[in-house]
């Protein structure tokens, strides 16, 4: 079963937003100092990273840092997407808006948690989710306005009862991010998720043609 998820995760396209499918960047790095090349690869192996974990993760000061991704956004090796209080970056030319902001919610726990939660178990309400996840029901609420002000998931209203799931064939585009850039995350739940990520897999191929 594992093998097969391997596969969906690594067949996955990435359409942009017109549903034409991207390649990644074949622009050459050019003169860039080690910093810089060290900040590029880890944006390219990690993208929808955030300022303070490119610091904790290289180990370099949060000056020295942002220094170093204005430079590379400057010279078009990577862009940055501002949603709340975190700047993402990303590859250049690599994802399209959409992909951006699955990732960059990916990139923070409390969120990766929560959208992990519902492609495992769609239909929760807050306080369902906040057990789930053993977080507040307050800090569940504003994680996900988040969510579904950006389209990832859906607020779903039945009289009293307001529950959530997975906004379209996002799940399958969901596994395949977490495979690719989160694997400790993805040994944790691909085992709990695999026939649910088989499932989205069916219709993803007509979904990203549209």
């Amino acid at each position: 079963m594992r093998d097969v998820l391997r596969r969906l995760a690594i067949s996955h396209k990435w359409p942009d937003d017109a549903g034409l499918f991207r390649s990644p960047s074949s622009q050459p790095y050019g003169s860039i100092d080690a910093t810089q090349r060290r900040i590029l690869d880890y944006i390219t192996s990690q993208p929808g990273v955030h300022l303070r974990q490119i610091c904790r993760e290289l180990g370099l000061a949060m000056g020295d840092v942002q220094y170093h991704v204005h430079r590379l956004e400057r010279d078009g090796l990577v862009t940055s997407v501002r949603r709340g209080l975190y700047r993402f970056f990303y590859p250049a030319a690599l994802f399209g808006e959409r992909q951006k902001d699955i990732l960059g919610m990916l990139s923070l726990d409390t969120p990766r948690e929560l959208l992990m939660s519902i492609v495992e178990a769609p239909g929760q309400g807050q306080d369902e989710l906040a057990r789930a996840i053993s977080v507040t029901q307050p800090t569940v609420s504003w994680h996900l306005r988040r969510l579904v002000d950006l389209g990832i998931v859906e607020r779903q209203q039945s009289g009293r009862s307001v529950t959530y799931r997975v906004a379209g064939t996002k799940a399958a585009e969901i596994a395949s991010f977490v495979r690719s850039y989160h694997p400790t995350v993805w040994e944790t739940w691909s085992s709990r998720l695999a026939d649910i990520f088989i499932s989205y897999s069916g219709g993803e191929g007509e979904e990203t043609r549209r």
